[in-house]
């Protein structure tokens, strides 16, 4: 089976991103302890106006206690499989973070408890009443946005714009493996 990859042009790009999170309502969310054992799972989220994503988390999981110590997360927003028209090349944004809990008593408490129930409802309103959870501000950067075989995509600093069409040996996903990876020094 041929499956041919269209260079797909900046302007479409930046169509798909500026609509991409519309209907996700989770983040895959991965993490680190201190020895670097890596810890992956979902949570929640909402973005606040400035780009920031917020995560409601138990001060009982794993996530909560690699980011607190780490202050890092790695986000997944990751296309449905059952709408995806191809298992390898689905839709996805990914970006760095540094993560940030608040308690209860901080001021963006509420303002973030909101934001939570606009976008997810009725059962949203666990977060004012789960007392041993928290909320990470993750501050997102060095975003990328896939969507398909030959459309993998830099976001700029602020993560809201394309910046440019990422390559592989000047091929976009072009080249061989061997050609593309590098060793870490």
């Amino acid at each position: 089976m041929e499956n041919k990859a269209r260079i797909m042009k900046k302007e479409e790009a930046q169509k798909e991103l500026d609509t991409f999170l519309d209907n996700i309502k989770t983040v895959i969310l991965s993490t680190v302890n201190k020895e670097g054992e890596p810890f992956a799972s979902y949570s929640p989220y909402v973005q606040d106006e400035e780009g920031n994503f917020y995560v409601f988390v138990s001060t009982a999981v794993q996530h909560s206690h690699n980011m607190y110590n780490t202050k890092k997360a790695h986000l997944l927003f990751i296309e449905d499989e059952s709408i995806t028209n191809h298992v390898y090349a689905r839709k996805r944004l990914y970006f760095k973070a540094n993560a940030e809990k608040f308690e209860v008593n901080d001021e963006r408490f509420e303002k973030i408890a909101q934001l939570f129930e606009q976008r997810h409802g009725e059962q949203a309103s666990l977060v004012r009443v789960m007392p041993d959870s928290r909320f990470y501000k993750l501050t997102p950067r060095d975003g990328n946005l896939v969507l398909g075989f030959g459309a993998a995509f830099k976001l700029d600093e602020t993560n809201k714009k394309i910046e440019k069409l990422q390559t592989m040996n000047g091929k976009a996903h072009g080249g061989t493996h061997e050609e593309g990876l590098k060793k870490d020094d």
